[in-house]
């Protein structure tokens, strides 16, 4: 996985607003804690509400804990792949190399099958969804701008909390 890793601090600025502008996109802003560049080996550097690692309920049926497992799948598929995506389309104004998409996908897989027990086509499916959707999200001027701003923004004060994040990010709702 040597080809996903952050290459230098502003890579590691671009591909967390690239994630942050992935969980915007998904719907999955009210899961988002905090922001923090600076986080310690070993910890995330987006922090994500309690409700996000959802494991089930007593009172909710299985059906109904299954589908929001799903979901929060396709939000960490969304948010993974916008990562990278930001980080190329959008930082390095390249295309996203056939080596680092099939590292992602192999990620996907990882998590698919872990977390929701998802079969290859269905991760397939929602991880070739999200890479399509993604493209064409950053490929967009003014979401390419929105990231630049955000990520440079997000350099200078490394951390932000959930509402300095969905501030920063208002602008992609009038695009």
């Amino acid at each position: 996985m040597e080809q996903l890793r952050y290459k230098d601090d502003t890579d590691r600025s671009y591909g967390t607003a690239g994630m942050a502008i992935g969980l915007v996109i998904y719907d999955g802003d009210d899961l988002l804690a905090e922001i923090n560049l600076d986080a310690p080996a070993g910890r995330e550097m987006i922090t994500m509400t309690p409700d996000f690692y959802f494991a089930g309920s007593p009172v909710m049926s299985a059906r109904a804990a299954w589908n929001q497992m799903v979901k929060n799948y396709n939000i960490a598929v969304g948010m993974l792949v916008g990562n990278v995506m930001c980080r190329h389309l959008v930082g390095r104004h390249a295309a996203l190399p056939a080596d680092v998409r099939e590292a992602l996908r192999s990620l996907a897989h990882e998590e698919g099958a872990e977390s929701c027990q998802l079969d290859e086509d269905e991760i397939d499916s929602i991880f070739e969804k999200a890479v399509r959707y993604m493209n064409r999200v950053f490929s967009h001027r003014g979401v390419q701008s929105v990231a630049h701003d955000f990520a440079t923004a997000l350099a200078a004060r490394r951390s932000m909390s959930r509402l300095d994040v969905l501030e920063q990010l208002q602008a992609l709702r009038m695009l």
